[in-house]
């Protein structure tokens, strides 16, 4: 492929990215409507969102809390607010590979730049990350365990949902290429979900393990958001993983994107 070619799909790229930004006055209208017209004439509203992520922390917590010898003071902000983060990496796992497949129709009929879709599913998670943040916070301060986030939480929030935007769309296009994907990433997220420190702690662990398990990317995602929601900050150690891996995933993406991006709707 000639340099003039690759220049081209650079600038297309580019082309894209920048006009899906544009449409913003219409993907955040849509994603406040996706968010709320489900819960539309119900008696609790949105609350029905953290219902399962109340649910499932405090029976963790109370579980683990027996196992470990940790006051649930202790173990449900660790537990709660490592589900919280790990429900919004999850994305890529379990809504990124039908990111094109479920809009399909739109995308053969309507010339909507592809990173619009990528736009408004990411703004809608972060819409619901914020929304179970203010429910954490508030359960938090009921059992007595609430604690002031420290600031660094914007700068982490912010790298995760740059990871979540370029691999989701990574996925996605892979996805609508090879179909399998849409069925083999949920298991996956099982997978990943058990073997990363989310509600047990890595202090468990010795050896080769607990080294090799300090650089699982979803481990180091979690900790640059979840120390500053417990108060703390995370160390140069998981921010240097987190921004590798952040960066590599950047690259990826924008090159991945670049050359297969005219290609989205003959695989759909």
């Amino acid at each position: 492929m000639r340099g003039t070619e690759i220049l081209f799909m650079f600038q297309k790229a580019i082309k894209d990215i920048i006009g899906g930004f544009n449409m913003r006055h219409v993907w955040v209208h849509q994603a406040l409507h996706d968010i709320t017209a489900k819960y539309k004439r119900t008696v609790l509203g949105s609350l029905w969102l953290s219902g399962g992520m109340i649910v499932t922390s405090l029976s963790l917590s109370i579980v683990f809390g027996a196992l470990f010898k940790m006051p649930l003071q202790q173990a449900l902000p660790y537990t709660m607010s490592g589900i919280l983060i790990f429900g919004c990496i999850g994305y890529v796992f379990n809504e990124a590979p039908e990111l094109f497949m479920s809009s399909a129709g739109t995308i053969k009929n309507i010339a909507y730049p592809f990173t619009y879709f990528s736009y408004l599913a990411s703004f809608r998670l972060l819409l619901l990350f914020l929304h179970n943040l203010v429910i954490y916070e508030i359960f938090t301060v009921i059992i007595g365990a609430g604690v002031l986030p420290h600031w660094s939480i914007v700068l982490g929030i912010a790298v995760m949902m740059l990871v979540v935007m370029t691999w989701g769309m990574v996925i996605g296009m892979v996805a609508a290429r090879y179909r399998d994907m849409r069925f083999m990433m949920p298991y996956l997220g099982q997978l990943v979900s058990i073997l990363t420190p989310i509600f047990w702690k890595l202090d468990g662990l010795h050896g080769p393990i607990a080294s090799l398990m300090a650089y699982n990317p979803f481990y180091v995602f979690i900790q640059i958001v979840r120390r500053p929601i417990l108060g703390g900050w995370a160390t140069p150690h998981e921010w240097a993983v987190a921004l590798a891996y952040a960066a590599g995933g950047l690259v990826i993406w924008f090159l991945s994107f670049s050359a297969f991006r005219r290609r989205i709707p003959f695989w759909l």
